[in-house]
Parts: C-alpha cells; sequence; structure tokens
C-alpha cells in the first residue's frame, strides 16, 4: 500500500454531523498529524479509517481503488490498524498472546503453536526496544509505555501498512515519548504510513512531514510540518466557530456583576492523584459558574471524581463552605450538598431499563419514602411527573424506560435528578455532549438558573463554544495540573485553547 485518500467523507450520528466532507491523503513512509481540539472530528475519521464505522457518504481509495471498510477486522486485514491512547489488552494474557490474539497461529487440528508464534515476532523485538523476556510475562505486569510497545508489534506481526497513533503520549513519561518518537521514526523510514493524532503542538516538528487540521468536522487547514508555525495550527484549529460574537460575549455582563468577595463554596487544594493530577488548587463560588478545560488526559474528570468520592486523592484537602472533607463515597458527597453529573450518560449515568420515574428520583428517595424505609410511590409519581413538565422531557409515560429516549431527553433527566436538590456545589461534566443544539441552549438555561439561585456550579467541558457561553471563571488544566485562570472578561476562547495545548501555560491568574 503507497497511498491511502479519504474523498468527501462525511458522517452523522443522530442530528449531530460529526465530519462534513473530510479530505485527507496518508503515504507510505511519510506521516500526517492531524490536529483539533476536542470534538472536532479526529475521532470519528479515525473510526472511519479502521472500520469501526462507516461514512454516510465519501469514499476510502486504496492506491486508488475504492474499498468498504466492513469492519475493524477487515480494515486490519489490508493493513490498517490503530493504537489507543489507553492500550485495549487482554491483562491477564501474556504478552505473546496478546500480539496474536485473534491471529494465532496454529496447526491443522487447532493447536496454538507457541515457537512458531515466537519466531513470526523476533525480528520486531529489537526495533521496538522490547526484550524477549517479556514476552511470556503476563500484560498487567508491564506499564503503559510498554503495553503501547505490543500493540505496535501486534500491528507489525499483522502486516500494518498504515498504522494510526491516537494522543500516543498523553500518557507517557519523558522518556517514554522519546523512545515511542524514536520508533515512530523508523516505521516511517520502513515505509509505513503513520497519522498521529495530538494536541502536543510542539510535536508537530518533531513528527510530523505533513499537517492536517479539523474543525468541526472540516479540514481547515493542510500544509507540510515545515510550513507552519503554532500561531497558525492555534488560529486554524479555532476555525470561525470563536469568532466575536453573541455566543462568545454571552457572559460578559454576568461575569462582571456576579463578580463577588465572598469566600468560595468549593475549595480544592494540593490535591494530588498518583496517576491522574498533581497540586491541583481550585475554587467554586456560588451564585457563580466555574468552566473548567482541558484536553485528553488532563485530569479534570478525575478531579471531580475525587470531590464526589469516586476516587481516593493522595493528598490535598478539599474545602466545602471553608470545612475540609474527604468524601469517602458519592453518598457521602451528597450527604454534604456536592452533585455530580458524570460525562458518560450510559455508563455511568442513567440506569437504561428502568423507568424515568426510577431514574428522575434516584437522588432523593430519602425525602420520597416513609420514615426513610418505604418508598413513597405516591410521591414518587407527582415529583416525577413535575419534573417532566418543567424540564419538559419527552416520554409516553413516567414508567418509560429511560434508554428509550432520545440522547437529549437522557442528559435533561439526568441534569433534572440533581435541580431538584439542595446543593452547595453541583459538577456537571460534559453536560450537552451528543446532544442537538435546541437540547443544548435548554439546558444551558438550566445552568444558569442553577446558579442565579446560589449554587456554585463547575462545568466541565471540551466544547470551547460551550465554554465560553456559560462560564464566569474559567480554569485551564494540562497533563493533570492546572496551568492557567481567567475571571470575568480577561477570558478568550484563544487564551483558553492556547493554554490547554502548551502554547502559552502562564500558570497565573487573569482577572478584569
Amino acid at each position: 500500500m503507497n497511498r491511502l485518500e479519504l474523498r468527501g467523507i462525511v458522517k452523522s450520528f443522530g442530528g449531530v454531523r460529526a465530519l462534513k466532507g473530510v479530505d485527507a491523503v496518508i503515504a507510505a513512509g511519510r506521516t500526517l498529524v492531524l490536529l483539533g481540539e476536542n470534538g472536532a472530528g479526529k475521532s470519528t475519521l479515525i473510526k472511519t479509517l479502521t472500520g469501526a464505522v462507516r461514512p454516510d457518504e465519501g469514499e476510502i481509495l486504496i492506491d486508488g481503488t475504492p474499498v468498504v471498510l466492513r469492519d475493524p477486522m477487515h480494515a486490519r486485514a489490508l493493513g490498517i490498524t490503530a493504537v489507543y491512547q489507553e492500550p485495549m489488552i487482554f491483562p491477564h494474557l501474556s504478552v505473546l498472546e496478546n500480539i496474536f490474539a485473534g491471529c494465532e497461529i496454529t496447526d491443522r487440528f487447532g493447536r496454538v503453536q507457541t515457537e512458531a508464534m515466537l519466531r513470526a515476532v523476533r525480528p520486531w523485538l529489537s526495533s521496538l526496544d522490547l526484550a524477549e523476556s517479556l514476552l511470556h510475562r503476563p500484560m498487567a505486569d508491564l506499564g503503559l509505555g510498554h503495553q503501547q510497545l505490543v500493540l505496535i508489534a501486534q500491528a507489525l506481526v499483522q502486516g500494518a501498512r498504515v498504522i494510526v497513533f491516537d494522543e500516543p503520549t498523553a500518557i507517557l513519561s519523558r522518556a517514554e515519548t522519546d523512545r515511542l518518537v524514536g520508533i515512530i521514526h523508523r516505521l516511517r523510514d520502513d515505509g509505513r504510513a503513520i497519522v498521529y493524532i495530538t494536541h502536543r503542538l510542539e510535536e508537530v516538528p518533531r513528527l510530523g512531514d505533513h499537517v492536517t487540521v479539523l474543525t468541526d468536522g472540516r479540514v481547515t487547514g493542510d500544509y507540510a510540518a515545515s510550513e507552519v508555525t503554532e500561531d497558525l495550527l492555534l488560529r486554524l484549529m479555532m476555525g470561525k466557530r470563536h469568532d466575536a460574537g453573541p455566543e462568545r460575549e454571552a457572559i460578559r455582563p454576568s461575569a462582571a456583576a456576579g463578580a463577588s468577595s465572598a469566600p468560595p463554596v468549593l475549595s480544592i487544594r494540593g490535591l494530588s492523584h498518583s496517576r491522574h493530577f498533581h497540586d491541583v488548587d481550585w475554587d467554586a463560588s456560588g451564585g457563580r459558574i466555574t468552566g473548567i478545560y482541558g484536553l485528553v488526559g488532563a485530569g479534570r474528570s478525575e478531579v471531580a471524581m475525587t470531590v464526589f468520592g469516586a476516587l481516593r486523592a493522595a493528598s490535598g484537602r478539599i474545602l466545602l463552605d471553608g470545612r475540609e472533607i474527604m468524601p469517602r463515597s458519592p453518598a457521602e458527597a451528597m450527604a454534604l450538598g456536592i452533585g455530580y453529573l458524570p460525562e458518560d450518560r450510559k455508563k455511568q449515568g442513567i440506569f437504561a431499563p428502568m423507568g424515568l420515574e426510577s431514574n428522575l428520583t434516584c437522588t432523593g428517595l430519602s425525602r420520597l419514602s416513609h420514615g426513610g424505609w418505604l418508598l413513597n410511590f405516591p410521591a414518587m409519581l407527582t415529583e416525577t411527573q413535575a419534573i417532566m413538565r418543567r424540564f419538559a422531557i419527552k416520554a409516553d409515560t413516567p414508567g418509560t424506560a429511560i434508554g428509550t429516549l432520545s440522547g437529549g431527553n437522557q442528559q435533561k433527566g439526568l441534569f433534572a435528578r440533581w435541580a431538584g436538590q439542595t446543593l452547595r456545589v453541583l459538577i456537571l461534566d460534559e453536560p450537552t455532549r451528543g446532544i442537538d443544539l435546541a437540547t443544548k441552549a435548554e439546558i444551558h438555561g438550566f445552568i444558569r438558573q442553577l446558579a442565579q439561585a446560589g449554587t456554585a456550579i463547575v462545568v466541565i467541558t471540551s466544547d470551547l463554544a460551550e465554554l465560553m457561553a456559560v462560564s464566569q471563571d474559567v480554569i485551564v488544566m494540562r497533563q493533570g495540573r492546572v496551568v492557567d485562570r481567567f475571571r470575568g472578561t480577561a477570558v478568550t476562547a484563544e487564551r483558553v485553547l492556547a493554554s490547554a495545548i502548551g502554547a502559552a501555560t502562564s500558570s497565573q491568574e487573569h482577572a478584569a
């Protein structure tokens, strides 16, 4: 394979158009760096390239011949594979078994031929800096850096000619990153085509031959790596979506008016976790909306989960209204007046087979019971009906399974379960991901109403437009640390994105 080409790729999920006519050329012996902020369409493009999703329009060509990638196995058979940021492994199987998972070498009786597999993988070990002694160890014994190398070995053994690296250095140490960069150079020089996805602009000149920038599902820039500057890439990543306009100015009047010298409701001081975040300081004030922005691996959600008692910090303090707390479970956090809407509604939020009645009232069961023991079903029904009217949740009956509703109605349900509670702090993690614009506007209105009622609101979002639309204060995280803070009119989308991608990491507060 000398050339893989994407022409006019379009892909929609429900009412959300993730890719809007994307063109790209991936050539043997070259590295294409794919840039774009969160939500730009990079993941969907890679899923299309590796056969995980089929485009609605457009075509994929290999050496000029159109192909239809039926599934990831078909893509692998054609020589296309991906190495993801979080290695997808079988932790209890050996390294060798992971390398040959799904393509074991067997004899005519179906018996696995271990020696044949060892012979097949040996030629690749030295180029990947993998010792043969690792092959018989459980995969779980290896660090993340070595696990990624094992997946590269898997790709090579299976004959990969196009290898996609999706944010591979976000979880690696500097030494592991340097090693991986050297290996990618060797793979490219050996004639393989490399697609490298990153948010780190400093990696572009180090790795790339060509750069393609995606913004809102469109290609906004296509350059030789030698032609670009950080400033140009930053402007291309912004596209036109964050130009000055009503959405960006929406927070301005209330930002100044809502400023207060009152002590924060929630304070985090020196909070650290052994893996996810380090020495984090946050403040969230009552009646204000604090936006938290950061790219993949920034540690935003993990800090939120620690505040909500779902993770345990290694060190640091959490203060609520000036009193030190350290919730050991979500139940303890809820009892203290802390609410949390998780980023993955299907895995962490909704009870999909259960009705709206159970989903919308689950955070208030102590109120909706007799003496805290027997559920008061008439009260639950009455409250569910009231919530459905207030938040315009569309369903046939309160008993309708929430998993059968649209994504927007599910998300409104998750928000609604907290809106009726007496909270000091509400943390919303990606509150409008994957929903239509009308529902997004509704949820933004609900968020502002809660803030106006005095609740300290923390909005974690990967959407810069959303950040600018709702936040009065902004905290930027990068690689597990707070790198910038903005207050009031000092916040601009350009400055926030620059901090998040490392073009500016001043670690200071900008106030206006």
